[in-house]
């Protein structure tokens, strides 16, 4: 099963406070983190799970964008992107 889910960082947000102040950027943890939390709670996948191969093709700022995740086998491919310009990719694994 496949998922994709627009996902919004708030400029607000506290987490930009120390991440680049005047130039916010998102952290790779969060991009990370909200890929196992659609894994686990979305993909309904109960168990440990590691990352995997991780990238970030450029800087993502606070704003409008869409996650992709596809199940390819057991191993969860995520992306994250803004119409065709890809921010992050990376595999998610049990």
């Amino acid at each position: 099963m496949d998922l994709t889910l627009p996902v919004s960082f708030d400029p607000g947000d506290a987490c930009f406070n120390g991440h680049f102040p005047g130039n916010p950027v998102v952290p790779g943890t969060l991009i990370m983190g909200l890929c196992l939390d659609a894994v686990r709670t979305r993909l309904d996948h109960a168990g440990p799970l590691r990352v995997r191969r991780f990238s970030f093709a450029r800087f993502a700022a606070p704003g409008a964008y869409e996650l992709r995740i596809e199940d390819r086998g057991g191993e969860f491919a995520c992306t994250l992107s803004q119409g065709e310009t890809v921010f992050a990719r990376g595999r998610i694994a049990p």
